[in-house]
């Protein structure tokens, strides 16, 4: 088991009654008034399909491009050039202990993003605001709740390499910078031992415009879409992804966007078997598929 270094360490055990208090499991945590924030008409849904490409190793993305991905949703959408990738690194331990409590945690260059996340609203933990904070749905055909609570940092200010980073130091940096998130999760980490960071996903991201005739009238009020791609290496594996977002006051025209997209793609076998979040299928490439 990993022991937290100092300063989290400090989280878990201040307070002494008042932890002791706090149950096992962030589940228990939730109030019950948590789906009305969902629900409000500015808050925004999620879209999200799995395409279905034929492995292929990162170094041959851009001569794939247009035949693996442009072409491939050219019946549902237009696809540009993807952007330059990025690093992206979850953690929790091999039984998906973090994942058990509904609790996500995913570093990128700048930016910690601690989400609580379920497939209901009730039973997730109202994270207290950092840098930012969002209430947001997911939808892949049926809804998972998220609230997000992001951490913004600069360079110098906290060193996020794969080769450096380590769950103590990011749990320390979690508490000197946002101590009211670290106490709400000290908890759930406490109660998962052997935290650790499985590898290291390399994310693309390219935009993309809807073509379904009610996509343009949406796009006025802010709807935006996006494809994903991942590696994971070095796994060998990957995943590609074509997601939308839009506000919770448009989402009947939204998901019939969604459901013929989705025709589309299955039509055109381009819709993957395997339509699980991008986070379980990294943490299925690392650590292997989980029995669902």
């Amino acid at each position: 088991m990993r022991i937290p270094t100092l300063a989290f360490a400090t989280l878990l055990l201040a307070g002494g009654a008042f932890l002791a208090d706090i149950p096992r499991s962030v589940a228990q945590t939730a109030a019950p008034s948590l789906a009305a924030e969902f629900a409000k008409p500015d808050q925004s849904v999620e879209y999200h399909m799995m395409i279905a490409v034929p492995a292929f190793a990162e170094a041959d993305l851009p001569k794939l491009w247009k035949s693996a991905i442009v072409d491939r949703l050219a019946g549902v959408a237009e696809v540009g050039q993807p952007k330059k990738p990025r690093p992206g690194i979850y953690v929790d331990a091999r039984d998906r202990g973090l994942d058990r409590q509904n609790l996500i945690v995913r570093v990128r260059p700048g930016q910690i993003t601690i989400k609580a996340r379920a497939s209901s609203a009730d039973v997730l933990l109202d994270l207290a605001p950092c840098t930012s904070k969002k209430y947001e749905m997911d939808w892949f055909g049926t809804p998972d709740y998220s609230i997000s609570s992001d951490i913004k940092f600069k360079d110098g200010e906290f060193d996020a390499g794969p080769n450096t980073l380590t769950p103590e130091k990011l749990w320390d940096f979690v508490a000197a910078k946002c101590p009211a998130v670290a106490r709400q999760i000290a908890p759930a980490v406490k109660a998962v031992p052997g935290i650790e960071i499985p590898g290291v996903a390399t994310m693309y991201s390219a935009d993309a415009r809807l073509t379904h005739p009610a996509a343009a009238e949406l796009a006025k009020d802010g709807l935006e879409a996006g494809v994903a791609v991942w590696f994971f290496p070095p796994t060998g594996k990957m995943l590609v992804e074509l997601a939308f977002s839009g506000s919770v006051k448009h989402r009947a025209a939204a998901e019939a966007i969604f459901a013929a997209a989705v025709a589309e793609l299955k039509a055109g076998k381009a819709l993957a078997d395997d339509q699980t979040p991008k986070t379980r299928q990294y943490f299925d490439a690392y650590f292997g598929a989980k029995a669902r």
